[in-house]
């Protein structure tokens, strides 16, 4: 339906104007709400007061339920309208039009105006509000603020369990035993929370700089600065997006002129490098160094990663296996960091370290002591002085006397030197052996001593170099295995995760087959070193992190959006307790004071 509508509008002049129109739609709504096709202001105008259409050829008006119209002077809730038909509706006037071609009908409408007593009479009639009531608008106004103010002020000073009134929201789950209790954080009516009833439970909450030095900004700041409360049971506290961070490392030198640390404002786009804790030297502390293309470390042990992972081995009972990474490398219980793999539990089913070493005629089904050198040598004397006492001894140029003995304990000074010249040698042969042989210690080890000190012309017993397993890569930043599960292992350590060349896909068991997770094998690329040395470190450069990670509120790619909080702690688990302070009060006292430490 097509309708052409023509308002008449009154200039300041007196000259009369007209403005046209069309509008489409099954029907034409007329009222005063803006969503009808003929919007008519004024408050004797219904929101949705009546309806035209079209229907066997004719226009007819139909009130809506409640209202009415006056057509041609009579009061009505629907007629059928001819051309020339006036209609009043509130204080316009509408006329139908004969309409031209391409249109159902025409209408045109004007507002009406109206005599003294006619609006007076409509304005007792439309007066919205409460004056005309049983009381008037002021008195009750005042009535309903005292009621507000008694309810919700006074009687909660009055009354502790109406003081839940007060809470402007709900507080974190691990809050909410105290949530009713605001005393418990508040040291008054009204009063922001104090550092102190902060740290009264959170003992432990360390610095987040050191104390010497000077950052007045961080010296001011209150907890409740950050960690923003009474917004909903699982608002994480401690997660404040990167807004907080950038503040000061946006322009970090600025604020610290010696400061080692770089800029950093936008994790995509304007982050360091990472840095890594390396052990240089198994008997010094760890140095942090950026990290670079072939960085190395010397943590005191040697192993081939490519040949424990990229073949299938045979074991000493001569089973086969495929080793997969977890079997050696185990996320701790914290779901972060992975746990320091360990001789006895990683190593020694393979490695049994067993005493069958005819060189030194041990026939035994003992296993070495493995970690202790001096516990090792312990071991093997306790297994020839039981040799000797059991009249065991299998060795052919041992003494005839103590080849000849029946079991039982030495009888004999002479004995008793002789049993000890015998397994004082035998002891220092088995332990020259056990050091110098490639399939024990010198396996995995750089072997130390066995000779005699330049210094005091003392004896040096064999052992190892120092071992020191690193832990924790990165220690100024938080990362966590079990948040990553959904990756192969080859995504962020590729030389550890290759096959071998004579390994043909499908040839390895489902779990190390290309694509498997998390121990999918991969073959080898050009972007990668393939680790057949403990030396080589398989920390990834900072662009994987960003593969997947950019700054919160991009998203771009689906990535994951991430905030400083996702990696860093403002709190320094490595610097003291937040300081108590001596502060004076207003009133000349003092009372202590934490600060988060600049």
């Amino acid at each position: 339906m097509r309708v052409s509508l023509s308002q008449i509008k009154l200039r300041p002049g007196g000259k009369r104007v007209r403005l046209d129109q069309s509008v489409e739609g099954e029907s034409l709504y007329i009222g005063r709400g803006p969503d009808n096709d003929l919007c008519l202001q004024g408050l004797t105008t219904s929101l949705h007061h009546a309806t035209m259409r079209i229907g066997d050829g004719n226009v007819y008006i139909e009130a809506a339920q409640g209202q009415e119209v006056v057509v041609n002077g009579l009061p009505t809730t629907g007629e059928r309208l001819a051309i020339g038909d006036e209609i009043h509706i509130g204080a316009w006037t509408l006329r139908l039009l004969e309409a031209n071609t391409g249109e159902d009908f025409r209408l045109e409408y004007e507002e009406r105006q109206l005599s003294g007593n006619a609006r007076d009479a409509l304005d007792m009639r439309t007066r919205l509000g409460i004056e005309r009531g049983i009381f008037a608008r002021r008195p009750l106004s005042w009535i309903g603020l005292g009621l507000i103010l008694l309810g919700f002020f006074v009687l909660p000073m009055f009354v502790p369990a109406m003081r839940p009134f007060w809470t402007s929201g709900p507080v974190i789950r691990g809050h909410a035993m105290i949530e009713d209790d605001c005393a418990s954080c508040h040291d008054g009516l009204f009063r922001q929370v104090s550092n102190n009833s902060c740290t009264s439970c959170h003992v432990d909450i360390r610095r987040h700089t050191r104390q010497d030095l000077a950052m007045p900004g961080l010296d001011e700041m209150a907890c409740s600065d950050c960690h923003l409360e009474h917004r909903g049971r699982e608002v994480a506290l401690t997660d404040q997006g990167a807004t907080y961070c950038v503040t000061c490392h946006g322009d970090l030198s600025s604020q610290v002129a010696d400061t080692k640390l770089a800029n950093a404002s936008d994790f995509g786009s304007n982050h360091p490098p990472i840095q890594l804790a390396v052990v240089e030297n198994p008997n010094q502390p760890p140095h942090r160094l950026v990290w670079s293309e072939g960085l190395e470390e010397d943590s005191g042990v040697e192993f081939d990663h490519h040949f424990h992972t990229s073949q299938v081995l045979e074991r000493p009972d001569g089973s086969e296996e495929w080793l997969s990474c977890g079997q050696c490398h185990q996320v701790r219980e914290d779901g972060r960091s992975m746990q320091l793999v360990q001789f006895d539990r990683n190593c020694r089913r393979c490695h049994p370290l067993d005493t069958n070493i005819p060189e030194i005629d041990i026939d035994s089904d003992l296993m070495l002591i493995h970690g202790d050198p001096e516990k090792l040598r312990d071991q093997l004397r306790t297994f020839f002085t039981s040799q000797v006492l059991e009249a065991r001894i299998q060795d052919r140029h041992a003494p005839a006397s103590l080849r000849r003995r029946l079991p039982g304990p030495l009888i004999g000074t002479e004995e008793r030197a002789v049993s000890a010249d015998w397994i004082g040698s035998k002891v220092a042969s088995a332990d020259k052996f056990v050091f110098t042989d490639d399939e024990h210690c010198m396996k995995c080890h750089q072997v130390i001593g066995g000779k005699v000190s330049e210094q005091t012309g003392n004896w040096i017993a064999r052992g190892v170099m120092p071992i020191q397993l690193q832990q924790n890569w990165i220690q100024s930043a938080r990362f966590s295995h079990s948040a990553h599960a959904t990756q192969a292992c080859s995504t962020c350590h590729p030389g550890a995760s290759v096959r071998a060349d004579d390994i043909e896909p499908g040839d390895e068991p489902k779990w190390a087959q290309f694509g498997a997770i998390p121990y999918g094998r991969i073959d080898e690329r050009s972007d990668f070193t393939v680790s057949e040395s403990s030396s080589e470190i398989m920390i990834p450069r900072i662009e994987v992190c960003q593969d997947c990670h950019v700054s919160a509120g991009q998203n771009r790619n689906r990535k994951v959006p991430s905030t400083c909080s996702s990696c860093h702690d403002f709190h320094d688990h490595t610097l003291p307790p937040m300081a108590q302070e001596q502060a004076a009060s207003p009133h000349g006292t003092t009372e202590p004071t934490a600060h988060a430490g600049g």
